[in-house]
C-alpha cells in the first residue's frame, strides 16, 4: 500500500474518531462523508483515460463499506450522496452471477447430460444398477464442474476486460 493511501486511512480514522467524540457536529459529518467519497476513488484502480474501476475484491469491499457509511451519515451534499448510491448500485450489480463463455458451457453441459442419460438408459435396459448409479453420479459431477468453471461474478469479467487498460492499481 502506498503512503498516500496510508495517509488517507489515517485521516479517515481521525475523522471517525472525531465523529465518535462529537456525533452532532455537522461539519465533521460533512468532512467525513466527503473524505469517504474521495477514498472510494483513490482505492480503485485507474484506467489510462482516468476512469476509476474496481478490479479486486478488496477494492469492492472497501467501496461498499464507504458507500454504506456515506449513506448512513446522510451528509456531504447531494453530489456525494448520489455518488454513494450510484457506487452501491454498481457494487450490487457486479455481484450478479453470469456465464463466462456461455456457448461452451451449454455445449459441455448438454454433452455431459446426454452421455449420462444414454449411459444410464443403457445400464437400465441391461439391468445393471451399477451403470445407472455411476452414470448418474458422473454426469452430475460433470455438470457441477462445468457450472463452477463457467460461472463468475459480473465484476470479475469487467475487471478482466479492463485489466490491460489499468495504469495505476488501487488498494
Amino acid at each position: 500500500m502506498n503512503s498516500s493511501l496510508k495517509d488517507l486511512f489515517v485521516d479517515l480514522k481521525r475523522l471517525e474518531d472525531a465523529m465518535t467524540a462529537d456525533p452532532g457536529d455537522e461539519e465533521i459529518r460533512d468532512r467525513l462523508a466527503r473524505a469517504l467519497a474521495e477514498s472510494t476513488v483513490r482505492v480503485r484502480s485507474l484506467t489510462r483515460d482516468r476512469r476509476p474501476v474496481m478490479t479486486t475484491r478488496g477494492q469492492r469491499e472497501f467501496c461498499a463499506a464507504a458507500a454504506d457509511r456515506i449513506i448512513e451519515l446522510g451528509a456531504g451534499g447531494n453530489a456525494v450522496q448520489s455518488a454513494a448510491r450510484s457506487l452501491r448500485k454498481e457494487i450490487e450489480a457486479g455481484e450478479a452471477w453470469t456465464w463466462r463463455a456461455p456457448t461452451n458451457a451449454f455445449v459441455l453441459s448438454t454433452a455431459a447430460a446426454a452421455i449420462g442419460l444414454v449411459w444410464a438408459v443403457t445400464g437400465g435396459l441391461q439391468g445393471d444398477v451399477g451403470d445407472v448409479a455411476t452414470a448418474s453420479v458422473l454426469s452430475s459431477v460433470a455438470l457441477v464442474i462445468v457450472t463452477l468453471r463457467h460461472r463468475t461474478r459480473r465484476w470479475q469479467i469487467e475487471a478482466d476486460r479492463v485489466a490491460a487498460l489499468v495504469c495505476r492499481n488501487g488498494l
